[in-house]
């Protein structure tokens, strides 16, 4: 399997399903906006600690329709749609199903892998594990975090 794909190389395109059946392509989403594209197995517990402050960056910036979040789960539909209720996502979840050719495609080593796509179609932001600062860098300019919330700057997936 090859690197993950880092910033300022091209994003490779990928159609997949919603947990809803309703199709999604990468290259239609990018050309309204920035799309942040978060890899994850509900089973993971760092992916459990990051999801919900992707999920309050999403409620904080809905109404911005040039800011989207995805999530790509490495679950089956069943997990991942218990994972999206216990963790109160609102954002759209799409199904990498096994031999997950898009988490290869993208290089995803580790859960969670976050990523930025820009509206050119390449990478402006490639990361892994819980990351304070890269949750911020996505969140701005909603305050994600609050001081001396008992929270590691950073968590391996």
């Amino acid at each position: 399997m090859k690197k993950q794909l880092p910033v300022g190389e091209a994003a490779p395109d990928f159609s997949l399903a919603t947990v809803n059946g309703e199709g999604f392509r990468l290259s239609e989403a990018v050309a309204g906006g920035p799309v942040v594209v978060a890899f994850y197995k509900a089973s993971c517990p760092t992916c459990q600690l990051t999801f919900p402050f992707l999920q309050r960056i999403y409620a904080q910036s809905r109404n911005d329709p040039r800011f989207r979040i995805i999530g790509i789960s490495q679950d089956d539909i069943d997990e991942t749609k218990a994972f999206i209720q216990q963790e109160g996502i609102g954002f759209e979840v799409l199904i990498d199903e096994h031999p997950y050719a898009v988490s290869s495609a993208y290089g995803v080593e580790f859960v969670p892998t976050i990523f930025i796509v820009g509206e050119n179609g390449k990478i402006e932001l490639s990361d892994y594990g819980f990351s304070k600062a890269t949750l911020s860098e996505i969140g701005k300019p909603v305050e994600v975090f609050s001081p001396n919330d008992g929270l590691p700057a950073t968590r391996p997936g």
